[in-house]
């Protein structure tokens, strides 16, 4: 049996990557907590404790915050790097 390459596009472009990585974490980040958020009502809903799950959100806001920081951080050096 013979293989033929096949060209791929690479998976990110590589000017950039630690941009476009924290970028996608900090996306993946927010669903996360909207989806804790959305646990907490269901829960609420149903007449079910919440104490864990909010203390799991309250963890999980905190990462947020932490990626939102390094996410902005990133960015301006990138913008440095690219400006001067």
């Amino acid at each position: 049996m013979r293989f033929r390459a096949v060209w791929r596009e690479p998976a990110m472009p590589r000017r950039h990557p630690i941009l476009i990585v924290a970028s996608a974490r900090l996306a993946r980040a927010r669903q996360i907590v909207a989806d804790q958020r959305d646990l907490i009502a269901k829960l609420q809903l149903a007449g079910q404790p919440t104490v864990e799950a909010e203390k799991t959100l309250q963890t999980y806001e905190s990462s947020l915050r932490h990626l939102e920081e390094h996410e902005r951080k990133v960015r301006e050096e990138f913008r440095r790097n690219r400006t001067g």
